[in-house]
Formats: structure tokens, sequence, C-alpha cells
């Protein structure tokens, strides 16, 4: 059964949406070892960062408006979706974002008023799909269809036996070895990378990790998790999936600036929270 058309979100359905988007800019940050574009889309005007220091330097000289710079007026938010490309569903989201930033209305038409006028007060920057050659591997668009062997199938790959690789035991090899494995799944790159530990590769290697850093590096934005498992909500009609935008209902109920707070660096004197180990 085919995925219904507001849920599409395979890479060529990534292509044929930036090329009709209206009111953005889209530019190619990367291209993955496999070839693929890796695109950013961003909207709302871009304000310089004029920065005097790195920021382990400028919290060190307890300064960080050494490394973050003042003066901005608008907030910037990052998304970064499909860092494996088996999660699908977190294209699909970003998808009907565009949709609603362009029309006002999502790709079922449903109209998101104080989602689309909330956007307009900061810069939104989103890489609607970062591992695209992941992506690639997989012909279906809707993972409710999937049995549970499809699942770890798409998801982390086959080892050359035929017998599931499995989380997390699809991070013990990194790069992923081709000759290990008969399917690679959606978790690596065509290089065997999986962009969530890319960092610690060449960037010929893990060139979407680098490419995303750089991105980062060039807008600083208010700091937030990458799109990694929407769980289908969005598809089965659910109105507020975890990890989900926020609905009009909490948009109205809270200011924008509790919804997505503007990002402090933390009080001279006091550690900033650990990072819980992601997937």
């Amino acid at each position: 059964m085919a995925a219904p058309e507001f849920y599409r979100n395979s890479v060529e359905e990534v292509e044929r949406v930036l090329e009709r988007l209206k009111k953005a800019e889209v530019k190619q940050v990367a291209r993955s070892p496999g070839g693929r574009p890796v695109y950013a889309v961003a909207y709302g005007e871009k304000e310089p960062v004029e920065r005097t220091a790195n920021l382990s330097s400028a919290l060190a000289g307890r300064k960080p408006e050494a490394f973050y710079g003042s003066g901005r007026t608008r907030q910037v938010m990052m998304i970064v979706s499909a860092m494996h490309g088996a999660e699908m569903e977190s294209i699909a989201g970003v998808l009907n974002l565009f949709s609603v930033l362009e029309t006002g209305s999502d790709r079922k038409g449903k109209p998101w008023e104080a989602l689309a006028e909330a956007a307009e007060q900061m810069r939104l920057v989103v890489v609607p799909c970062l591992n695209p050659d992941g992506r690639a591997r997989i012909a279906c668009d809707d993972p409710l269809t999937w049995s549970h062997d499809q699942l770890e199938k798409y998801r982390h790959g086959l080892w050359k036996d035929g017998s599931h690789i499995t989380w997390p035991a699809c991070k013990n090899w990194h790069p992923m070895p081709p000759e290990k494995v008969v399917f690679m799944g959606g978790y690596f790159n065509d290089a065997g990378a999986n962009p969530a530990h890319g960092v610690f590769l060449p960037r010929e290697v893990a060139v979407e990790t680098h490419a995303v850093l750089d991105l980062v590096l060039e807008e600083t934005p208010v700091p937030g998790p990458p799109l990694l498992w929407f769980r289908p909500l969005l598809h089965t009609g659910a109105a507020d999936a975890p990890g989900a935008l926020p609905t009009e209902e909490l948009l109205r109920r809270r200011p924008l600036r509790e919804v997505a707070p503007r990002a402090r660096p933390p009080a001279q004197g006091t550690l900033a929270p650990e990072r819980r180990a992601g997937h």
C-alpha cells in the first residue's frame, strides 16, 4: 500500500518539494559518499555573527558573547532530519512544515496559523534529509507497513549471513565494513558511516556530519536535538506526536519565548546539564 501523498518522503520527493519552494533559500551543503546532494533550507533573514573567539576559549574567558556574538534580533532554530535513512517520519514532518511556511497549511490542507506566525519571527534552518544514501536504500515511504523483520532490516541492516545487525550492535563497527554486510540498512551512508558519530571520521567518509557542524558554526542556532524517530503518529492523524512541533493550542497558551527560549550559555560558576546519550 502506497503512503498517502502528504506522507511521501523519498529522496526524490524531497527534491520535488524543494524545487517548488518560493519563500526559502535552498542550498546544497554536501554531497554524500553515494553522490547524493544534502540540502539546507532556510527561512527568515540571516543576521551575521561577529565572534572573536571559539566556544571553548570564550567560555574559559568568561565572556560567552565572544563566541555567540551580540545584537541579533532573531532567534535561530535548526532542524536536522533523517540522520538515519529509515527515520523517514522526520522527513515527512519537515516537508509538511515547509508547506506550512509556504502556504500556512500542511500537506493535508490543515491550517497552522499560529505556527506560521511564530516561524516568521525567527530564522529557521532545516536539513530535510541528512542521510540520503541510507534513505535511498529503502523503497518504502510508510514504516507502518513493515513487519518486525523488515523494521530491523531497513533500520540497521543485515549481516553477510542474512541475520539482523540490530541496535546497538550496529554501532560496534564504525565505519561499517561493506564486506561484512549483505544489506547496509538505513543507518549508514555509502561509506559505512553513521552520521550521528561521524565527527570522529574523516570528512570524505562522514561528509554529512562535517557539513552539519559547519552549518551550526555558521548559523549559531538555539541548541536542540536532531529529529531521529518521530514515531509514525503523523500518518495516523495524531495531532501531538512525540517530538512533533508545538500545536496551535500550545502556541496560544505559551508565548514564543517559552516555546523556543533564547539560547543562553550557563551562568558563571554553573555547569551545563549533561548531554544524554542519543540514538
